[in-house]
């Protein structure tokens, strides 16, 4: 599929290395080539954009970010340094970048002032990316959630600027990590812990009202929902509103119902695919026919994690072995993002809805009958010899 937008994409500046080295949380030999394209936008970025039919990438500033700074001045200043490097590295190729905001959540009244800063002083931004929680206090060890009320000035000046909000994993504290994760550090990554805090944080967010406080806020997550849609049935079935009367959720939604009006998910990182060669080739892939099935194709985005995923593992993924419907295809790689960052859609990125035709899917071309993404020749047989 041409004119892919993918919207969980890393990037990084120098000064900000030093307190978050992306090495340390990778396998052993690929730090420095990750700081490499951490760093880079321009280059190797956008040539395999270009190789894999990529159109445009949002980018945000790589976690834990200014939510790893325990100290608030130093955060606060770490995340407008980020914000105007990355605004200025955008604005050098806005038809193909743009940018989501950081900003530091000690004090949700400052977080509120440079977001506003950002989405109205600056072309560059679509919205703004927060790594989970804030870490704080002397030792870092304070973790600050934002789904109580006094987090609610950050939610209503995102409201009122129609900002999206999207919600990125990190790691944990020290304190949880040697409580939870010691004796098996493995999991505290990417394999599991990334995905169990930032679904309590989501799910926090969501049942504790403010979505419905503030109907303009729209949230985004990643990595084909951090295990939501797997367990959307036992979750609502679960937030039983006789056992839990003080819930401020309104009470006649269910968490499910916020799906594709103000909560999305990206397929970023999560790119299953089972091949059947019983007797024909099959193209399977459950994880997002799951998601599809519960929360709807209208409430799926798709997306890599570059660098810490490969951007043409990630296009193979989606041209070659997503096999849906033409328009679904079409609206979750590059349409429904359009209608969620409506920002990107006007000066100066100015993109625009596209086609099945337009995307190159579906249809007759040079001998072949293409199924969703699947371009199969009519004189291959299908049969496994």
């Amino acid at each position: 599929m041409l004119g892919k937008i993918a919207l969980e994409e890393c990037w990084t500046i120098p000064e900000a290395l030093a307190n978050n080295d992306p090495g340390k949380f990778v396998a052993s030999g690929t730090g420095d080539r990750l700081t490499r394209e951490l760093l880079d936008i321009h280059d190797m970025r956008l040539r395999q954009m270009d190789e894999n039919g990529v159109d445009f990438m949002v980018l945000s500033f790589v976690s834990a970010g200014c939510q790893g700074i325990s100290d608030p001045a130093k955060a606060e200043a770490l995340a407008t340094l980020a914000n105007d490097k990355l605004e200025e590295e955008v604005m050098k190729n806005p038809t193909r970048f743009a940018a989501f905001a950081a900003v530091s959540m000690h004090d949700p009244k400052q977080a509120a002032k440079e977001l506003t800063r950002c989405m109205t002083e600056k072309k560059g931004f679509v919205g703004v990316l927060l790594n989970d929680f804030q870490s704080s206090g002397p030792d870092g060890n304070t973790m600050l959630f934002f789904d109580q009320p006094e987090y609610d000035p950050f939610w209503k000046t995102a409201n009122d600027l129609k900002t999206p909000v999207y919600l990125h994993p990190r790691i944990s504290s020290s304190l949880i990590h040697n409580q939870m994760w010691k004796g098996r550090p493995w999991l505290d990554f990417s394999a599991l812990g990334y995905a169990d805090r930032l679904n309590m944080h989501i799910l926090g967010i969501i049942t504790n009202g403010v979505l419905d406080r503030f109907p303009d806020v729209k949230l985004i997550f990643g990595h084909m929902g951090e295990h939501i849609p797997y367990d959307i049935y036992r979750i609502d079935h679960k937030l039983d509103r006789a056992r839990f009367p003080k819930m401020p959720m309104r009470k006649d939604k269910l968490v499910r119902d916020y799906f594709g009006d103000q909560v999305f998910i990206t397929t970023s990182g999560h790119f299953s695919t089972l091949l059947n060669w019983d007797r024909f080739i099959v193209q399977q892939t459950p994880a997002l026919v799951c998601a599809m099935g519960e929360i709807g194709s209208q409430s799926i985005m798709f997306s890599i994690d570059y660098p810490f995923e490969s951007i043409p593992n990630a296009c193979a993924w989606w041209d070659e072995h997503v096999s849906v419907n033409q328009h679904d295809l079409v609206n979750m790689g590059r349409n429904n993002v359009l209608k969620v960052l409506p920002r990107l859609t006007e000066e100066p990125h100015n993109l625009k809805i596209m086609t099945p035709a337009e995307g190159q899917v579906g249809g007759l071309r040079e001998g072949k009958v293409t199924y969703g993404m699947y371009n199969e020749d009519w004189s291959r047989r299908l049969v496994k010899q």
